[in-house]
């Protein structure tokens, strides 16, 4: 029985640690969604930036323990690299932003947590553009 009951408790922290390392950064009132599919490779790219937030990055701790799922931005840009190559290619895709001038988001996962909170009590609406 305590074997099934730690089981059990172990699975629900997993998926609560889930839901808040990767939840929040994707989903809050502040984050563009998109009905339709993307409409070139620049558009694409564009979406992956533009929709989605990491939160703070570049301390080894935060980022082991987010299982370095707080690059975000980098992980939707470049899929197939490896979790800890999102690091390297950080500062690339930062100066990318800066010189096209688009808004590079990072955030504390406290304060997306209370984003994305607001939205799923339906006091904020997400902001979707068709």
């Amino acid at each position: 029985m305590n074997s099934l009951l730690i089981l059990i408790l172990a699975e629900c922290f997993a998926n609560i640690n889930s839901f808040i390392v990767i939840l929040p950064n994707h989903a809050a009132a502040d984050i563009y969604r998109f009905n339709g599919a993307y409409k070139s490779k620049g558009d694409f790219y564009l979406r992956q930036i533009i929709d989605t937030v990491n939160y703070k990055t570049g301390f080894e701790l935060l980022d082991f323990l987010h299982g370095w799922l707080n690059y975000q931005i980098e992980h939707h840009l470049f899929p197939n690299l490896t979790l800890s190559q999102h690091k390297v290619v950080q500062p690339y895709v930062k100066e990318l932003c800066k010189k096209y001038n688009l808004e590079y988001r990072e955030e504390n996962i406290f304060k997306r947590s209370i984003l994305t909170l607001s939205v799923l009590v339906g006091k904020t609406k997400p902001n979707i553009i068709d």
